[in-house]
């Protein structure tokens, strides 16, 4: 808050630094015989008093509200002086101490730009703790350090300026910006580990606080200089990430070695651990060196070229690693006949790291991003118009062998990565519109991906899209947007996806003082995957081909606006969300294979059981642990009066509801009220 209040006054200065020199006699009696002395000045200032209510789980209905019952307001200054050549503009916009919006700009003429913003805002997080841990395995250990329905939040302040200067009698300009960001609070973190026992002969699920205080800040500056056909912009960057906090530590069992790999391909050694009290989740301090140039190039009169080169050296101050970045961007656009447009573009982004492994905290590879493409659009009539358009994706790890990022506790089975991912894209598209009654564009893509990697799969998708808007009146627009997308996959684990995505939008304005709008958006996912449920080593794997998963989401939404005699002005929105999505894995025990291991290592009495207990803890995954089913809703109104000689008030009124079908601890209501009374001159 000291930081908005130092701000506040910083503008309110520059505020009177402009009024005085408007109003300066020396100055005004110099320019009047040139230039008219016409000057506008705009001031609103609109207090206001919010009421909040809120019942049941506050978190989830109020995710990005402060929650604070709080004086605030809105104050905006704007100001033009046509004889200096010079304008400012200042919006404040508070609604709590941890909740405010500052924009204010200074501009003279063509050679000075000063300007600074200020933003807060709190975002709550959800504190679920019911992972029916026991109803899995009668092994896991769960503990839990943070109570029901406690509101976990952090808030974010960010701050930044710049200023920039021409240079007389040269095409030159001066810049200088920085900016300092803060997070700070609580949230929760989960986490499963082999810590129940110090020979990880059982399972620990957790809960607890991870508080968070951390700031980055940055300093830049350059210049940048305009010729006749080229501009280029140098700029040198400075930031710094400084964490003030210690992050949580927990108990984990002992750790045995990776054994020795006589190839060099093979996982990074890991020693042999003692169980323990060891950090989760390190958030080393770090700095970082950017250089960058931007060159935009008129090469012809049809052909124009824009670049950027980035180079930047972090350097990690807790580990002392570093880790490099290069990247490099191109585009060229060619249009030689009115008709025609060609763009081919060129992307590549060097990530190089220097991490050796440790003890679960294991290097990253250093990534190599290429991806480009060509673009040609051609206007057939004044109607019509066709595009086609290609692109290739590749990344390459260069020193892949630095992974597996994720041990297993005794580092038997290290996840790997294939160094190389590659993909193409291809798609065509039609466009047909007229001056005012039609716009329609429809297309197909095609992508195909090979050669997978980590987190990626093999697969080929087709997608179908279309949009269209029509205006038959003046007074009426409806416009819809659409795509079908097919995707299938073919490693070893089979998946395919449907995919069906619709939004509609219909506005109608019967008479000037009255709007009214109404939407609707559609979207399913029908997805049918393998399913792999592992046990111990002793009793076996179980695999399930194409399990079914389905997601549905609906909205609705209607918007309306009216003002009488425009004095009386009512607003009102409504929105309605409907979610659901779940698996449906096969429930029949007799479907299921015997496991030789079932009774000897499992301890169950007959396989009769092990297979019920089996079916039981599939029940449990289709049901309650993966079903979805959230609607949510979400209402906003506004009275709003206009007095004489510039004076406003009214009320605001906002309502949200979520509502959580399967974990009903996380439902809520949000009410807030809003009285605000001001005037504009």
């Amino acid at each position: 808050m000291k930081r908005s209040l130092e701000l506040l006054i910083l503008t309110v200065l520059i505020n009177a630094v402009l009024a005085f020199s408007q109003t300066s006699p020396s100055s005004t009696a110099s320019q009047a015989v040139e230039t008219p002395d016409v000057s506008y000045h705009m001031v609103l200032l609109l207090p206001q008093y919010r009421f909040i209510d809120t019942r049941g789980y506050a978190g989830r209905v109020g995710e990005y509200d402060s929650l604070q019952q709080s004086l605030a307001g809105d104050l905006s200054v704007h100001a033009v002086s046509f004889p200096l050549h010079t304008s400012i503009k200042s919006d404040f916009n508070f609604l709590s101490r941890d909740d405010y919006e500052i924009k204010s700009q200074l501009l003279t003429g063509k050679w000075l730009d000063l300007g600074l913003e200020s933003r807060s805002f709190v975002r709550h997080l959800d504190t679920f703790s019911n992972f029916y841990a026991g109803a899995i395995s009668n092994d896991i250990v769960r503990t839990d350090s943070i109570l029901p329905d406690t509101l976990v939040g952090i808030r974010r302040r960010t701050n930044s300026a710049h200023a920039k200067v021409q240079l007389p009698g040269i095409p030159v300009k001066l810049f200088v910006k920085g900016g300092w960001q803060a997070r700070d609070g609580n949230s929760q973190m989960q986490y499963y580990d082999m810590g129940g026992d110090t020979q990880c002969g059982t399972c620990h699920s957790a809960s607890q606080y991870r508080t968070l205080n951390y700031t980055t800040r940055n300093i830049a500056g350059g210049a940048e200089v305009a010729l006749a056909r080229v501009k280029l912009v140098y700029q040198h960057e400075y930031r710094s990430f400084n964490d003030r906090l210690q992050n949580p530590s927990d108990y984990f069992g002992s750790t045995i070695g990776v054994p020795d790999d006589p190839l060099p391909s093979g996982p990074p050694q890991v020693p042999n651990t003692l169980a323990g009290l060891y950090t989760h989740s390190v958030l080393p301090r770090h700095t970082t060196q950017d250089d960058s140039l931007q060159v935009s190039l008129a090469v012809a009169h049809h052909l124009n070229f824009n670049g950027n080169v980035n180079y930047a050296r972090s350097e990690d101050l807790f580990t002392a690693h570093r880790q490099n970045a290069l990247n490099v961007d191109a585009t060229l656009v060619w249009n030689p006949i009115s008709p025609l447009r060609a763009t081919a573009d060129f992307h590549q982004q060097n990530l190089l790291n220097d991490f050796v492994p440790f003890y679960f905290l294991v290097g990253n590879p250093s990534l190599h991003r290429h991806y480009g493409g060509l673009k040609v659009q051609y206007r057939f009539t004044k109607q019509f118009e066709a595009e086609s358009y290609y692109r290739r994706r590749n990344v390459t790890r260069s020193n892949a062998d630095l992974w597996p990022s994720v041990y297993s506790p005794n580092n038997y089975d290290p996840l790997m990565v294939v160094p190389t991912t590659f993909s193409n894209i291809a798609g065509v598209a039609l466009r047909f519109h007229t001056e005012h009654l039609w716009n329609v564009r429809t297309g197909y893509e095609w992508t195909g991906t090979h050669a997978p990697g980590y987190v990626t799969d093999p697969q080929t998708s087709h997608r179908v899209f279309g949009s269209v808007t029509v205006s038959p009146i003046q007074q009426v627009t409806f416009s819809n947007d659409g795509s079908i997308m097919l995707q299938q996959s073919f490693p070893a684990v089979q998946r395919s996806n449907h995919i069906y995505v619709d939004s509609t939008f219909l506005t109608v304005r019967p008479v000037p003082e009255w709007s009214l709008g109404a939407g609707y958006t559609y979207m399913q996912d029908n997805l049918r995957t393998d399913m792999r449920l592992m046990n111990d080593s002793g009793v076996g794997l179980y695999t399930q081909t194409l399990v079914p998963y389905k997601q549905l989401d609906q909205t609705f939404t209607v918007l309306s606006t009216y003002e009488i005699k425009k004095r009386l002005g009512f607003g009102v929105d409504f929105a309605r969300s409907l979610a659901h999505s779940g698996f449906r894995p096969d429930l029949n025990p007799a479907d299921y294979p015997i496991f030789p291991g079932a009774i000897d290592v499992a301890g169950y009495n007959s396989q009769q059981d092990y297979a019920a207990a089996f079916s039981a803890a599939l029940a449990l995954g289709s049901g309650p642990a993966s079903l979805i089913d959230v609607p949510q809703s979400i209402v906003g109104s506004t009275l709003n009066y206009h007095f004489q000689k510039g004076f406003d008030g009214g009320l605001r009124f906002n309502y949200g509801s979520y509502a959580d079908r399967m974990h009903p601890d996380l439902s809520g209501q949000l009410r807030s009220y809003t009285v605000f009374m001001g005037r504009v001159w």
